[in-house]
């Protein structure tokens, strides 16, 4: 009966990471260039047009701080 528990919450813990990676599939940048430098974070992105690349920054101000200036 444990075991069916744990593959429950794994399964869930799964399915859950899914919908995040699919409902925000920027998170993946914002995390990796939470810790870049300022020059390497602002630069466009694969995927990205300039506009939406913009439009991204604006979405995290307190990440891209420096590069929305």
């Amino acid at each position: 009966m444990n075991k069916k528990i744990i593959i429950y919450i794994i399964l869930g813990i799964l399915i859950v990471g899914l919908l995040i990676l699919t409902f925000f599939p920027g998170i993946i940048y914002a995390v990796k260039d939470s810790g870049s430098s300022g020059t390497d974070k602002c630069s466009l992105q694969p995927g990205y047009t300039e506009e939406s690349w913009r439009e991204h920054m604006g979405h995290h101000p307190d990440i891209y701080k420096e590069c929305l200036t």
